[in-house]
Parts: C-alpha cells; sequence; structure tokens
C-alpha cells in the first residue's frame, strides 16, 4: 500500500497512441509529468505532459492506468482532468511565437495528455538563478527588451480572453535566440472561466484576488502583478512577500528604493514594476499595452536614463517668450526717453 502514495511516471519506451514514444522524464510537479518523447510519424521530439495529481491519484504499475486514491478523491481528480483538457484546448486556439505551441491532445491510460513542442533554452528561473549566483545582474537593454516582448505575448492573450495567472521565473522560457516563450497554462482563466476548479496559489507571484476571502474578478491586471514579481526577483533577487500579507501590512520593498538599481536601470522601467506589483489591483496597469505606454511616455518625458531624470533644454515657447519680454523692456526704454526730450523741449507734437 505504501508504493500507491507515491507518484510514478510511464516507463521509458512506452508508446503512445501507437505514434509516441517516451524518451525520458523532464518534470515532475504536483499536478503533472512531464516527458520528452518521440513523435514517429513526424520524426520529431515533442513534450507530452500528462495529468498526474498525486495527491489525488496512482499509476497500477503493471498496467500504467491511472486511478483515484479513493471515492473522496475522485472529484478532485476528474476536475484535474477536467483543468488540464482546458489548458490543452485553450492553447490549441492560440498562435503567438512567445506561446509554447499544442499540436494533439488524447485520453489514455485513465487520464489525460497533451502534445506541445520541444523548446530549447533554459527557464528564466534557472538563468537568473545562476547570475543571482555568481553576483551578475541582467543588463538594462536586455531586461527592457525582455519585458517589451513579454508585454507583447500577454497582449495578444489578453486580447483572445485568455489570462494565464502562472506567471513565473520558472514557467519562462529563454531560448537560445533571447526570445522569451511562455509555458504551462495549467492555472489559465478566461473572461468565462474564472475561480471555478482548482485554484493554484505560488507565495509572492499571485495576486491577492486568488487568496480565499479575497477573490475579485480575473483580469489583464492579475498577470501584470506576477509580471511584476517576476521582475522584481530579476532585479533585486528576492521573491516579494506573499500577497495576502501586503494586503494588510505592505512592508514591501520598492525596487525604486535600491541606489544599487537606480543607479542601474531607467527610472521608468523600475517604477513601472512597482506600479504593476501593488496590492490594491485598481493601482496596477490594466493590460499589457497600459504598461508599454506607461514606459514610453516617461521615456520621452526624460526619464530613461538611469540615475533618475534626464535634465531637458527648454521648450521652443519658453525661447520664444523671453524674446517677447525683451522686446517689450526696449520699448519701454524708448518710451522713456521720449517722454524726457518732450518735457524738456527738445521735441515738438
Amino acid at each position: 500500500m505504501e508504493q500507491e502514495t507515491l507518484v510514478y511516471p510511464l516507463a521509458n519506451n512506452t508508446v503512445l497512441q501507437d505514434k509516441y514514444t517516451i524518451l525520458n522524464v523532464l518534470n515532475a510537479g504536483g499536478f503533472g509529468i512531464t516527458y520528452l518523447a518521440l513523435d514517429n510519424p513526424n520524426s520529431r521530439y515533442v513534450v507530452i505532459k500528462e495529468c498526474m495529481p498525486d495527491a489525488y491519484a496512482f499509476r497500477d504499475m503493471e498496467t500504467g492506468f491511472v486511478h483515484p486514491r479513493d471515492e473522496q478523491t475522485a472529484v478532485n481528480f476528474a476536475q484535474s482532468i477536467s483543468n488540464s483538457r482546458q489548458e490543452a484546448s485553450v492553447l490549441a486556439q492560440l498562435n503567438h511565437p512567445g506561446i509554447v505551441q499544442v499540436f494533439d491532445m488524447f485520453d489514455a491510460n485513465g487520464t489525460c495528455y497533451y502534445v506541445m513542442e520541444n523548446i530549447q533554452g533554459q527557464t528564466l528561473f534557472d538563468l537568473m538563478t545562476t547570475m543571482h549566483a555568481t553576483g551578475q545582474s541582467m543588463e538594462p537593454a536586455r531586461a527592457t527588451d525582455l519585458l517589451f516582448r513579454l508585454l507583447d505575448i500577454l497582449h495578444y492573450l489578453h486580447a483572445m480572453g485568455v489570462y494565464h495567472c502562472d506567471i513565473k521565473p520558472g514557467n519562462i522560457f529563454i531560448q537560445p535566440d533571447g526570445t522569451p516563450k511562455l509555458i504551462d497554462f495549467g492555472a489559465v482563466r478566461t473572461k468565462t472561466l474564472q475561480h471555478q476548479g482548482l485554484v493554484q496559489i505560488t507565495p509572492g507571484y499571485t495576486p491577492p484576488e486568488f487568496y480565499p476571502g479575497r477573490r475579485s474578478e480575473i483580469g489583464p491586471w492579475c498577470d501584470m502583478y506576477e509580471l511584476g514579481a517576476t521582475f522584481y526577483e530579476l532585479l533585486t533577487g528576492q521573491v516579494p512577500h506573499p500577497a495576502d500579507q501586503r494586503s494588510v501590512v505592505d512592508r514591501n520593498p520598492k525596487v525604486t528604493s535600491y541606489a544599487a538599481l537606480r543607479k542601474t536601470y531607467p527610472m521608468n522601467f523600475l517604477s513601472g514594476i512597482d506600479k504593476a506589483l501593488s496590492p490594491d489591483e485598481r493601482s496596477r496597469f490594466h493590460s499589457a499595452k497600459a504598461w508599454n505606454d506607461y514606459i514610453n511616455a516617461m521615456a520621452a518625458a526624460g526619464t530613461l536614463q538611469a540615475g533618475g531624470v534626464v535634465r531637458k533644454a527648454l521648450p521652443k515657447a519658453r525661447k520664444k517668450s523671453s524674446a517677447g519680454t525683451a522686446f517689450v523692456i526696449i520699448l519701454l526704454i524708448a518710451a522713456a526717453a521720449v517722454w524726457v526730450c518732450w518735457k524738456q523741449g527738445l521735441i515738438q507734437f
């Protein structure tokens, strides 16, 4: 019986749907297992995600079949399968180079699977863990480019009525050319699918409106909070305080309060992260475009350089005003001279 309380992946060389050969396990989380597999008909490597919530189900090692642990967990297991199908269905409708592509989905072994493209590179979590361990930081140009690219991905996603709801460094894949790709849509929500089903909370990243007792409408502002938390950790090396605590008393230091960061990164870049990370959803950006426009607007206003506001030349209108003032003074002096001459009888009118 003890064996049944553990999660076992499918054995290597297992064949699914008579065409996918399991090669090895890539990752095993609380809700699923991902495998590297060979798509035999198309001669390509793919990633297959299996719905396998270890709290609710176990695998029969002889047959590979997945069963709920008991009658009480059967409902939760069924809900997990429903969520996984929802995730695959949503992903299959999306077409953006910054979002992982889904090729296929199917049921087998008492659970469900979906097949995705195999992405090369590493997660942002792995990248920044290495950087922080070696005392390095991401260059300002690279960091701002990464933010703009992720905002572009989210702009597309939100326009499709889809919210990722689990943005964090581990779910952002950085490809060899430096371009990001969003992965793991297991917590995905839509305009109609809000708080139904299992709600995943990642302390430090999940916004307050996902916590029990604080739940409110899910929208783009939720992803903005999580993206802000991601860049907060990227820059500071620290995960923000949990949002439910910050909603009561916010003691989380702002990125703009770090002198070293102010000397390195543009203030509009830093202040945007603080705004996105506001516990009050009304104070956050309500769209990816709003965040993008905020950075560009502040840059145009002269706050692009690190270390504070750039000194700007006076606008032309001020120069014209100064010239006009000088002309009026000359006229007054001339008028006074004429009046003196008239009083002395030197000028007759």
